[in-house]
């Protein structure tokens, strides 16, 4: 008796919940805007960048900022390049509620903080990394100020490096 009444109970919880069931569950949250690139075609096949993206580019950065191999092909500043969409006012982004980046972390509730340090928008002039970047433009008064201030400063207590040998490798 019991057991027949447990089974009718969860039975109408079921039919109760299957609107929201049937809505797929993001009722109210609107899918992300998916812009086509710039190319005929992105780098990897585009249901791998989809999921692996962010494993791609963090191996790109650990063989430029650890082995020194600075390549296109996975570059941040290529995919900006590329995925880039313009606003009302012409200038193009990835961040904002209908750009690429920013609608599908937005969907996904991911917090991006690239553009912390990165630029969001094409630079348009080839500036690499402000830190060493030698040319004008976006982040160049960064650079000078932390090139300014890192002169003759060890980099790390037991090194026998100061931070201005290591900066002329870079050169």
């Amino acid at each position: 008796m019991l057991a027949s009444w447990l089974k009718s109970v969860a039975l109408a919880a079921l039919v109760a919940l299957s609107p929201l069931v049937s809505a797929g569950g993001s009722a109210g949250v609107p899918e992300p805007v998916i812009q086509k690139g710039k190319g005929d075609q992105c780098v990897e096949p585009t249901d791998y960048m989809r999921k692996n993206h962010m494993k791609v580019l963090k191996q790109h950065r650990d063989k430029t900022v650890h082995e020194g191999i600075r390549t296109k092909q996975h570059s941040l500043k290529n995919c900006i390049e590329c995925h880039a969409t313009p606003n009302e006012k012409g200038e193009r982004s990835v961040l904002g509620k209908d750009n690429f980046c920013q609608s599908c972390h937005s969907y996904a509730a991911v917090q991006i903080d690239c553009f912390q340090c990165h630029s969001s928008k094409p630079a348009g002039n080839g500036a690499m990394h402000p830190i060493v970047s030698t040319q004008s433009g976006p982040g160049s008064e960064t650079a000078a100020s932390m090139r300014h201030h890192s002169l003759d400063k060890s980099p790390s207590l037991n090194s026998t490096l100061s931070v201005k040998d290591i900066a002329g490798v870079l050169k």
